[in-house]
């Protein structure tokens, strides 16, 4: 069984269309849980007509602390996570799931790992801009340096576990820097961590939260790299 965590904020154009994908890409005994993060549009009465879980939060806690409450409702022995912006696409859960069966326990939807099969480049300015593609790499060196790894997409929000292994991190970071501290709790503990090449699309309606918020991208950035020296001198 599969427990799909999605994590959304303000994303009723978006949320609707990716439903439908996600459930177009899973069994009927899977499990959807919608981790609304204090929406003030209509993400949550929209995500309340499809036979999923609903968790809404009342204050905007983060996307990290969203993850956390779902994985807490997650039944499956897989765990999966995918954003709610609809740039991921769920017919590739399959992918992820089938190499998660190889014998990994982690396993990332890559943007950026060499895919010998394919030589087009898996997304476009729109999907990623300049200034996300420079952060993502810089922090990816960064990780990879301090502890030893060779992962190519850090900051993928589109990854499945094996949901003893995710528990097992005990994850506490509230916003997008929880991405950052399961890559290094993962190391930490010696899960198996295998990478999969996936398309990245462009935003079909609104824009990132980050960048709602004053210096978004440079609050981003120093958050991850706190989580950085912090795993670095604490969870080594």
């Amino acid at each position: 069984m599969i427990s799909i965590v999605i994590p959304v904020f303000n994303e009723e154009k978006n949320i609707s269309e990716l439903l439908d994908k996600i459930q177009n890409n899973l069994s009927s005994n899977d499990q959807i849980i919608v981790v609304d993060d204090c929406s003030t549009d209509n993400t949550a009465d929209i995500v309340k007509t499809f036979p999923c879980e609903l968790i809404k939060h009342e204050n905007n806690i983060g996307k990290g602390q969203a993850l956390i409450n779902g994985i807490s409702k997650a039944k499956g022995d897989i765990i999966f996570f995918i954003d709610g912006d609809g740039q991921d696409d769920p017919s590739e859960i399959s992918k992820l799931v089938e190499k998660l069966n190889e014998g990994y326990d982690f396993v990332i939807g890559s943007r950026f790992i060499p895919d010998k099969n394919e030589e087009k480049k898996r997304y476009d300015q729109n999907a990623l801009s300049p200034v996300n593609f420079v952060g993502n790499k810089t922090l990816t060196f960064l990780i990879n340096k301090l502890f030893d790894l060779n992962i190519y997409d850090t900051q993928s929000g589109f990854k499945c576990f094996r949901s003893d292994k995710l528990r097992s991190l005990k994850l506490e970071s509230k916003k997008y820097e929880i991405e950052t501290e399961i890559v290094i709790k993962s190391k930490k503990q010696n899960l198996r961590i295998a990478e999969v090449p996936v398309y990245r699309y462009e935003r079909k309606h609104g824009t990132s939260s980050l960048f709602d918020i004053p210096f978004g991208r440079f609050k981003f950035m120093i958050r991850v790299i706190k989580v950085i020296l912090y795993g670095f001198v604490k969870w080594r």
